[in-house]
């Protein structure tokens, strides 16, 4: 039985646990699909309201009922990120599951739960460890992503990369417009969307051919007006959400990623193995898994969070140097390639599921 998110909204998480679905349905695995619909928009994430409340009491209705009519031998279920009110939400779907001893695989497409059990009420800690402690099977995108289940003991874990589509159009070089730096995801502070601009600016007072592109929902007023100003000033564009062709053609238009996140629930973030897939070096922060994904100066540069002088730096040498950037473009899609195809994953991720269910 699989209980997770799809789209929309078209977050990491749907994205990659639909991704799962459809492998299951192609190889003719048996199971049954929960969704959980909390959040109708990105931005809605995290906030309580009564509308979720009667998803939640829903959805644990229909837990129960499989767990009854179908008797699955695995559950998989992807645990909270580090907010109280998505842990709570876990124990509460959760715990028939465990109270049935049910063998589970925790799915870890967020990063930093198990940072969270400090902060917690104290009536709340018990809770905490009989739902997330000591499962079957913990399933994670890299090595740095080991923490939270090695921290919830989980009796195993496996390493599973994720894949995707396939991003790369030809498009040669000299038939871009000048040096576009891309940013896709929700435009969030802690996303990195406002030191992206500042990059941005500062990269095109120095060379006037350097223009930033953002695809993405955008998440407040606050980074909205940022976004305006920037547009205004004829130094970013803004897209809004893209999919399928229009978001291809977009990667494959761009000359370069920037992802400065410091995201509290970022993992191994989806949008640097598409920008590995259109050949784009990556200039990324050290944060979370990504020093798994982007390797400095190999195929893109990694930089502290907020150390938007050095992410500058970076781009005006890619930007100026020709054989450094097709270095780092080359081995960029070389990464794609022998990590993170979509039939890399779907082979892993179905015969986890064969092997173990």
């Amino acid at each position: 039985m699989v209980i997770g998110q799809t789209p929309p909204p078209y977050g990491g998480q749907a994205i990659n646990i639909q991704k799962i679905l459809v492998a299951l349905q192609q190889q003719e695995v048996d199971h049954r699909f929960i969704r959980l619909h909390f959040s109708d928009q990105l931005n809605d994430m995290g906030r309580f309201n009564g509308t979720k409340l009667l998803r939640l009491l829903t959805t644990w209705c229909r837990i129960v009922w499989y767990l009854i009519s179908y008797r699955p031998h695995l559950i998989y279920y992807p645990p909270a990120g580090p907010t109280k009110n998505a842990i709570y939400r876990d124990i509460i779907l959760l715990l028939p599951i465990r109270l049935l001893q049910k063998k589970m695989v925790f799915h870890f497409h967020a990063g930093g739960l198990s940072e969270m059990y400090p902060s917690l009420p104290a009536l709340v800690q018990p809770a905490f460890r009989f739902i997330y402690e000591h499962v079957a099977h913990a399933i994670c995108f890299s090595e740095l992503g080991k923490k939270d289940p090695i921290a919830l003991k989980a009796k195993n874990i496996h390493l599973i990369p994720s894949g995707v589509e396939d991003l790369k159009i030809t498009v040669p070089i000299q038939q871009k417009e000048g040096f576009t730096i891309l940013f896709a995801g929700l435009c969030s502070e802690s996303k990195g969307i406002i030191d992206f601009i500042t990059v941005i600016r500062n990269c095109n007072k120095v060379n006037p051919a350097i223009k930033g592109r953002i695809i993405g929902k955008i998440f407040s007023e606050k980074e909205e007006q940022i976004i305006t100003e920037a547009c205004g000033e004829g130094i970013v564009r803004y897209d809004g959400v893209q999919t399928g062709t229009s978001k291809k053609e977009i990667f494959a238009s761009s000359s370069a990623f920037l992802f400065p996140t410091y995201f509290e629930s970022e993992s191994f973030p989806t949008v640097i193995l598409e920008a590995f897939s259109a050949s784009l070096p990556v200039i990324a922060t050290h944060w979370r898994g990504i020093p798994d994904q982007v390797t400095h100066a190999v195929n893109g540069f990694l930089w502290n969070v907020h150390d938007t002088d050095s992410m500058t730096s970076s781009i005006l040498q890619l930007a100026s140097d020709t054989q450094l950037y097709q270095r780092l473009s080359a081995n960029a899609r070389h990464n794609f390639e022998t990590k993170y195809t979509m039939s890399t994953f779907e082979t892993s991720i179905v015969s986890f599921f064969k092997t173990n269910a």
